[in-house]
């Protein structure tokens, strides 16, 4: 949730508008956000509910009408999730990328009119802690040299994954993996991180393998930003660490698993078979396929690198816009509709 909404509540704030923070407690494992973190992240924020506002802003709002106040109503990008939202005229989407955009109108006919591009908010979160190194000194600078990291995020194991995936990935695909993982990170004399949620439900044997496990503890710039920011290679399961990976410029590896329980969303093609795609990026992200990543692992001799030229082409195709102000551009559209 803030991955989405904590650049807006922090730009609202600066601009002196009275932000009012819709919050609720959440049992759900990883899910759970106190007052007092709230609090004391955004201090001049009003927590509690609201009858009526001017505007209410947040990824996924559609799902959430019931509980929402009267007021005009942005739904905001989280990680490229608004491609399947449903059409509704009561309901400005703020859209990561003219492609996304176009997307979203080719599957589904939904309502153009309705849709603004703005750029990814997620990514106002890197604004705060620099750009990744990795990228060419005349780009955006060098700040001081990171400790190298290779950054393995940890893989989910939903309840509609599927049989096998919580059986094969998990007991014995998985493990094998990650102690590939775990051998290329030594063999380059480089720490290796795990960056996990609660909510994963990992298996017992993984922490164990990592140098450094990495949980979810700020709200905002968001932990995973800063993980993925400081690290010298980051390694996922097709996750939206790609667009965030690719935006830091930091090298990547994706792994392509099945995804049966996802074929029926817009935009699936798009984000998780296409390549050059989302997840299959000459010179941004490297995809491979789950049985080929060990025998990958085991020849990579060195972390690859990020050419600035497919970057590039990649934010602007998938993220639209390459500044760290999606939040403002939002305020902005805002205050204009009154």
């Amino acid at each position: 949730m803030f991955k989405a909404t904590g650049g807006v509540i922090t730009e609202a704030l600066r601009r002196g508008h009275q932000v009012h923070l819709l919050h609720q407690d959440d049992d759900k494992p990883g899910e759970r956000v106190t007052r007092a973190e709230l609090t004391a992240r955004w201090p001049n924020a009003h927590i509690g509910r609201r009858h009526v506002a001017d505007a209410i802003l947040g990824p996924s709002l559609h799902a959430y009408l019931d509980r929402m106040p009267a007021g005009a109503k942005y739904n905001l990008d989280l990680a490229w999730e608004t491609i399947s939202a449903p059409a509704n005229a009561s309901i400005h989407h703020c859209l990561a990328s003219d492609y996304q955009r176009a997307l979203r109108f080719a599957h589904a006919r939904l309502c153009e009119s309705m849709d603004v591009v703005t750029g990814s908010p997620m990514m106002d979160a890197f604004e705060q802690g620099g750009r990744s190194t990795t990228l060419p000194r005349e780009v955006y600078g060098r700040g001081p040299e990171p400790r190298p990291q290779i950054v393995l995020m940890a893989l989910k194991f939903p309840k509609n994954s599927g049989l096998w995936r919580r059986t094969w990935y998990r007991w014995i695909g998985y493990r094998a993996f990650v102690e590939a993982l775990r051998r290329f990170s030594h063999r380059i004399n480089a720490e290796f991180v795990i960056k996990t949620r609660e909510k994963n439900d990992d298996p017992a044997w993984l922490r164990g393998l990592a140098d450094t496990v990495m949980t979810d503890t700020a709200l905002w710039p968001y932990s995973a930003a800063q993980v993925i920011q400081s690290a010298a290679y980051v390694v996922h399961f097709q996750s939206g660490a790609a667009l965030e990976a690719a935006f830091a410029g930091v090298p990547q590896l994706s792994v392509h698993l099945p995804h049966p329980h996802l074929r029926q969303y817009p935009g699936h093609q798009e984000q998780y078979e296409a390549s050059p795609g989302m997840q299959d990026w000459p010179g941004v992200v490297t995809g491979i396929g789950w049985e080929s990543a060990i025998g990958y692992l085991d020849e990579l001799m060195a972390v690859p690198t990020v050419d600035r030229i497919a970057r590039s082409a990649y934010v602007a195709r998938f993220l639209g816009f390459d500044d760290c102000k999606t939040s403002a551009r939002i305020l902005d559209l805002v205050e204009r509709s009154g």
